[in-house]
């Protein structure tokens, strides 16, 4: 999608900069903005007198030539730069919206004398106010409002896209900054001085960093000097002006054959850094890497403004005047360089045409999918829906079949659970009698009943008699069952049965008392404790038997309490 959205159909940005002296420029930049693609230039008059260019035919024909030679794609964007007609600072109120500025702009602007017969059109930004305090401060140039819609047609009618107009001056700042010259400076936020000589003035900016602090511009008539003079003037009278200026760099910048930029910087009276920087017939090189050109050697003059002119966008050093920005005819779109996963992107109103389609496009297949899935699952929930309905259907008429052919019987509660209590009224029975009629010196062991006739109990005790009696009280509570008493023997210390346990823990002299095992039964099962195979076994494991298993350890066994213990 990067390579769909930035080839193919791309625009070029073609600068265009009209200089006195040196004609009509055309360059190319490169996408990384360090070397120049293409570099063309034309002769084209320009008029000190009314601030203009002379002859538009003219004008016209080089950019139809260039265009051509350049071999320039149709309906590239086109940005040109003309030589300063009027550049000034203004301080307003920092509330201040753009149709005010605009207008304090104009309304100053129209105080120059080449705006009393013509109306001007202008373009700012806004810049760092050195003083501080509440105003805020913009930087802005003025061109004539008949020379910028001259250029405008042409432009139109060539089938080009004009973008924007500006003043040389702050092009030429920005050139600087595109070539390399300012990054030390700019990282290191360092204040510098440019000094920008044309054929009749010179201009000394001062800047701090990034920031355009003020600027001074001295007409000279260099041409009325000879060679030697001309230097000496400009020494002269820039020495005290520098000398206000608190610059650690000093920029001299030669468009005019009349004054070589590198001579001039040896005259200088400035201690500290001086670059000079030519743009004229003394140049040796060009200030950028020159891929192509219609005329290698004028390459080697090309201008800083014509530079700045291809590169009107930056983060680091936004200082742009261009005075179409709020031209509604013009279509600027957004029109920056940024690099996305390694590909770097010049963003114009035709990437933003693309990018658009691209999301529509993009949603439009989305909410397709999204519409499709929807009647698909919309689909999918009637269907089970239907399927649920006719199991419903299903099982209603096998419930309503069902019901028809049973016959419907009444149910008595009261007789249902008076057989529920006359089935187990032996086992309840027996359960109150191990609660109540339990004598005083006799201690079961285990006790069964799991149908509630059949029981098996096993037990301890210090007689016979209390053996007797404890037999009565069961055959009392539970007449009508066929209890016996199935097991009779003395309890011995070497007996290994779980009985023999109890000697240790009553208080029995072994020499003279004696404890009786017994077990009560009316069933063929065994529950003695020696015994783990057969029926016993499965008596053990059922969950209805209250027979308490025996352990293998003595200290499991539970203790009789001391009520069960016989008096001594």
């Amino acid at each position: 999608m990067l390579n769909f959205l930035s080839s193919g159909n791309q625009k070029q940005i073609v600068g265009i900069t009209l200089t006195p002296g040196i004609g009509l420029e055309a360059v190319v930049l490169d996408k990384n903005k360090t070397t120049v693609l293409n570099y063309g230039r034309k002769k084209v008059e320009y008029n000190f007198s009314t601030r203009e260019i002379q002859d538009y035919v003219q004008f016209k024909t080089a950019i139809v030539e260039l265009m051509d030679e350049m071999k320039i794609a149709p309906k590239s964007y086109v940005y040109i730069v003309l030589p300063n007609v009027y550049f000034d600072f203004l301080e307003i109120p920092p509330m201040i919206s753009n149709p005010e500025i605009k207008t304090a702009v104009l309304s100053k602007a129209e105080e120059f004398y080449i705006f009393k017969r013509d109306e001007p059109i202008s373009g700012w930004c806004e810049v760092v106010n050195p003083q501080g305090g509440s105003q805020k401060k913009i930087v802005y140039t003025s061109f004539q409002k008949s020379a910028v819609d001259e250029i405008k047609e042409i432009i139109s009618d060539l089938g080009l896209q004009l973008i924007g107009i500006e003043s040389s001056y702050s092009a030429t700042l920005r050139g600087l900054y595109t070539t390399g010259y300012l990054n030390d400076i700019i990282i290191e936020e360092s204040p510098w001085t440019v000094m920008f000589i044309n054929t009749n003035s010179y201009t000394l900016f001062q800047l701090d960093g990034k920031n355009l602090l003020d600027y001074t511009e001295v007409p000279l008539a260099i041409k009325s000097f000879s060679m030697e003079e001309s230097y000496q003037a400009i020494v002269s009278s820039s020495s005290q002006l520098l000398s206000n200026f608190d610059s650690s760099n000093l920029f001299i910048i030669s468009q005019t054959d009349d004054i070589c930029a590198d001579v001039l910087k040896r005259q200088m009276q400035f201690d500290r850094e001086i670059i000079a920087i030519d743009s004229n017939k003394y140049s040796k090189k060009p200030i950028m890497e020159v891929m192509s050109a219609t005329d290698f050697n004028a390459a080697n003059s090309i201008t800083l403004g014509v530079i700045g002119a291809a590169y009107t966008k930056t983060t680091d050093f936004n200082i742009v005047l261009n005075v179409l920005q709020d031209d509604p005819s013009i279509n600027l779109g957004a029109y920056f360089t940024t690099t996305i996963l390694g590909t770097t992107i010049e963003v114009t109103s035709d990437f933003v045409d693309k990018l658009a389609v691209l999301v529509v496009a993009a949603c439009a297949v989305i909410f397709g999918i999204l519409i499709g899935l929807c009647n698909l699952l919309n689909t999918q929930i009637q269907n089970s829906i239907t399927d649920i309905n006719s199991q419903i259907q299903t099982i209603d008429a096998q419930i309503s079949a069902e019901n028809q052919g049973e016959k419907k019987e009444e149910i008595d509660m009261n007789v249902i659970i008076d057989e529920i209590a006359a089935s187990n009224v032996n086992a309840i029975n027996f359960y109150d009698s191990i609660a109540t009629d339990i004598p005083k010196n006799v201690w079961l062991t285990r006790y069964y009943n799991q149908t509630g006739d059949k029981i098996a109990v096993r037990g301890i005790a210090e007689s016979i008699v209390d053996i007797y009696e404890y037999y009565k009280n069961l055959r009392i509570v539970s007449p009508q069952s066929d209890i016996k008493l199935t097991e009779l023997k003395v309890v011995t210390e070497d007996m290994k049965s779980e009985d023999s346990r109890f000697i240790t823990d009553l208080a029995i002299d072994q020499d003279t008392d004696r404890l009786y095992s017994f077990e009560i039964s009316n069933t063929q099962i065994q529950i003695t404790g020696n015994k783990e195979e057969g029926k016993n076994k499965q008596i053990e494991n059922n969950e209805n038997d209250i027979i308490v298993k025996p352990t293998n350890s003595t200290e499991n066994i539970e203790k009789p309490s001391q009520q069960m213990k016989p008096a001594r």
